[in-house]
């Protein structure tokens, strides 16, 4: 082979060495080989057609000069669609996963503030029942044991965060020692059964009290 079919074949070599610059980590080895490819292409091309077709070599240091860069951005261009390129590079979220995400994390929004029940010990996640449905969820850091009445504060892509409720704010009764109910305000220990009616505190003369607290 002549010294110009040399220069050309170099030339292809060193373009495609130049794609695989781009895309593939070779910690500077590449690059190298590129550089020493692409000059021993001019090279040949010099001793091919310098002495006798100067212009005939000014044409291919252009050519080479104009193909690098076109390299590149056709590398890019087209890399992508290749079985390769899909593999190696990452393909963002397409149109419907994106709406997807968006409805999932509209309903776990919908959570924030309403009131459950742990099902299981948050230690610190575990399971929580919210009306008809089950879900996994997790403290603030504290242990919150089963069957505790805890808020939603926080409710993101598949993250449900809770906190016990403070007693007597779930609208709930307030919990006393020995687990028994409370009382109306105003009864006494060992007085009988608060009756239904409305007692005046203060009943004025025309008042008549009932004659069960005669």
């Amino acid at each position: 082979m002549t010294l110009g079919v040399w220069a050309v074949l170099l030339l292809v070599v060193g373009l495609l060495l130049l794609v695989a610059e781009v895309f593939l980590p070779s910690g500077g080895i590449l690059a190298v080989l590129t550089t020493g490819t692409l000059l021993a292409s001019l090279t040949c091309a010099w001793l091919a057609w310098w002495p006798d077709r100067a212009s005939q070599f000014w044409w291919f240091l252009g050519a080479v000069l104009g193909l690098i860069p076109l390299t590149v951005v056709g590398a890019f261009w087209i890399w992508p669609t290749t079985a390769i390129g899909r593999r190696a590079l990452l393909e963002g979220p397409t149109a419907e996963e994106v709406d997807a995400f968006a409805d999932e994390t509209r309903t776990f929004a919908r959570f924030v503030g309403q009131v459950g029940t742990t099902a299981t010990v948050l230690n610190p996640a575990g399971m929580l029942e919210l009306g008809t449905e089950r879900l996994h969820c997790q403290s603030e850091g504290a242990l919150i044991a089963a069957g505790v009445r805890v808020v939603v504060v926080r409710a993101t892509h598949n993250l449900v965060t809770v906190r016990p409720v403070p007693p007597g704010e779930d609208g709930g009764p307030t919990p006393r020692a020995g687990g028994a109910a409370p009382t109306r305000a105003g009864s006494e220990a060992g007085a009988g059964p608060v009756q239904s009616g409305t007692i005046s505190e203060e009943p004025d003369g025309d008042s008549e009290v009932p004659p069960e607290f005669a």
